[in-house]
């Protein structure tokens, strides 16, 4: 093995790698082992690191390798997967003590499509209690003493501290666009309904969201193709730095709710993007948006109230106080109320639409704030929930630091199923916007 440092790679230059002889999985894997090794007890963004099943894994997958055999770009790839997706003969706690011993007999269907891809299934990362707002452990890899954010809190610490180069997560309300954010990493929403949920534990059946982190908007384009299916899955031709997009960009709601420092970086970032040619118009918001807040919530508390059911009634008292106050007053929520919750999605949507006329992508901050101090909040969603509500997909980039050193993200929402084009915008900002900075190591 040539003489690497493979927590910074990405997984196009692993891949590279792995092709051409210049590095096993094997010496990827062990290499990533290492630095969790090192990293772990200070971020804890893991709940099992299955070191026996991945070393057997990559052992297969180098041989394979060594025999001229490859299964694409995530052969040999190790992932990093959210605690709530179900992973054959591995726990999965869904982050409460509820299920602390619980195993599934069977794979997730992304977990499954990434193992069919010849990716590695490192371990489980830390998630907030069944996917809501009770803080999980982790810490952020920028600055341990801030949240990473939740609720996909362990898979954004991983990638972004370099323990592996991609993991899942979920969002439901801002679980993955927030902390990738947080952490200064890509992170990606599909389109509701493009990636298939089976497997997945649930917190609102029409509003949850298979997501994922990267490090770059490349390689965020090939996770997308291994667990999409190949519907609507990114080709290389994506990812063009030559054509300047159009960008709309959301002000009213965002600037008010943003803190100064969010939105000056946000300015600043704006400003770069259009020097470099970018057009750049301003898009109002609906009158609708008023309440795609109230009802996002209501749908989320109804749903999740019917998800938990009888487990609740059972058990309520192991519920932490996020999640049980969800479901509590989800069980209240009268019929008429759920259903004229989602007569307001069905009108967001059709504005959500009306907004992306004639533009490549609406942009906003990726949070109202930089990663909040403490570990007690995993930080506000309302950025990211209403393009949860209308299942629009979501990218956040990095787009520099604010005044204390933390980083900020740049958000894009593009329309239903354009995937390839949204990657291709987030490529372009990805270039423009330059952000090359990773955490310091925090041990």
């Amino acid at each position: 093995m040539i003489d690497l440092d493979v927590q910074r790679l990405t997984i196009s230059e692993a891949s590279g790698l792995i092709r051409y002889g210049q590095l096993s999985p094997s010496e990827l894997l062990e290499g990533l082992i290492k630095r969790i090794d090192r990293l772990e007890p200070v971020l804890r963004a893991w709940v099992t690191v299955d070191r026996e099943g991945a070393r057997a894994r990559a052992e297969e997958l180098t041989r394979e390798a060594e025999e001229g055999s490859f299964r694409g770009p995530l052969h040999g790839i190790p992932v990093g997967v959210k605690d709530i997706y179900h992973t054959a003969g591995l726990r999965t706690t869904m982050g409460s003590p509820i299920f602390r011993d619980f195993v599934p007999t069977q794979d997730a269907d992304t977990v499954a499509k990434l193992k069919g891809a010849g990716a590695i299934i490192l371990g489980k990362t830390e998630t907030t209690e069944f996917a809501l707002s009770d803080p999980a452990p982790t810490r952020n890899p920028w600055s341990p003493e801030h949240t990473p954010g939740g609720s996909s809190s362990g898979s954004a610490a991983a990638v972004s501290s370099g323990m592996c180069p991609t993991a899942l997560g979920t969002q439901t309300g801002g679980s993955v666009i927030r902390p990738a954010s947080f952490c200064g990493v890509v992170g990606v929403k599909p389109t509701y309904d493009l990636v298939n949920r089976r497997g997945v534990y649930p917190l609102s059946w029409s509003l949850d969201h298979v997501g994922f982190f990267t490090r770059t908007v490349e390689d965020a384009g090939v996770v997308l193709g291994a667990i999409a299916g190949g519907r609507a899955a990114p080709t290389e031709a994506s990812f063009d730095e030559r054509t300047a997009p159009k960008l709309g960009i959301l002000g009213g709601y965002f600037k008010e709710k943003a803190e100064e420092g969010v939105w000056e970086g946000f300015g600043n970032a704006v400003e770069r993007l259009g020097d470099a040619g970018a057009e750049l118009l301003e898009v109002k918001l609906p009158e609708v948006f008023r309440v795609v807040h109230a009802a996002h919530r209501l749908i989320m508390a109804s749903e999740a109230a019917s998800v938990h059911g009888e487990l609740f009634r059972e058990r309520r008292a192991e519920y932490r106080v996020g999640i049980r106050g969800l479901v509590s007053s989800g069980l209240l929520v009268p019929a008429h109320a759920y259903v004229n919750a989602l007569r307001i999605r069905g009108m967001f949507i059709q504005e959500a639409r009306a907004m992306l006329k004639g533009v490549d992508s609406l942009l906003t901050p990726s949070a109202p704030t930089a990663a909040p101090l403490g570990l007690e909040s995993t930080g506000d969603p309302s950025f990211n929930a209403p393009w949860s509500l209308c299942g629009f997909p979501v990218i956040t980039v990095p787009s520099g630091l604010n005044r204390d050193g933390l980083p900020l993200g740049v958000q894009l929402t593009g329309l239903p199923f354009q995937e390839t084009r949204l990657l291709g915008v987030a490529a372009w900002c990805e270039h423009v916007l330059g952000f090359e900075k990773g955490p310091h190591n925090p041990t």
